[in-house]
């Protein structure tokens, strides 16, 4: 993570959650305005509102999706060698054997 989006992450923290309703009754780190916790799709439909808010054809061609992000971090994770039972932590895979596709899939990059 890099200076400037720990300063967006911190201003979320500090500045905007406290402004949603019941924003102390969540764990969640991600909370709606009603303060509770967002699910997959209301993270989709801010990646994809983002991704347009770009208005970058080339960016928008690339079809980002939340589970595109997911394969992207744990290729780079395991480029920089981060070991794989942090990068399974990290994931929240319950087994080694699901986190394992991303080395085979780091392999098949490399090769190309």
């Amino acid at each position: 993570m890099n200076g400037y989006n720990l300063q967006v992450l911190e201003d979320y923290i500090f500045e905007a959650r406290p402004e949603f309703t019941n924003f102390g009754e969540s764990e969640a780190l991600f909370i709606s305005q009603q303060g509770k916790r967002l699910n997959g799709m209301s993270f989709a439909n801010r990646l994809k509102a983002i991704v347009l808010a770009t208005e970058n054809k080339s960016i928008e061609n690339k079809q980002i999706t939340l589970h595109t992000l997911r394969h992207s971090i744990a290729t780079h994770l395991l480029q920089k060698e981060v070991p794989l039972e942090s990068i399974k932590s990290f994931l929240g895979h319950s087994s080694l054997e699901s986190t394992q596709i991303y080395t085979h899939l780091l392999k098949t990059v490399e090769n190309d």
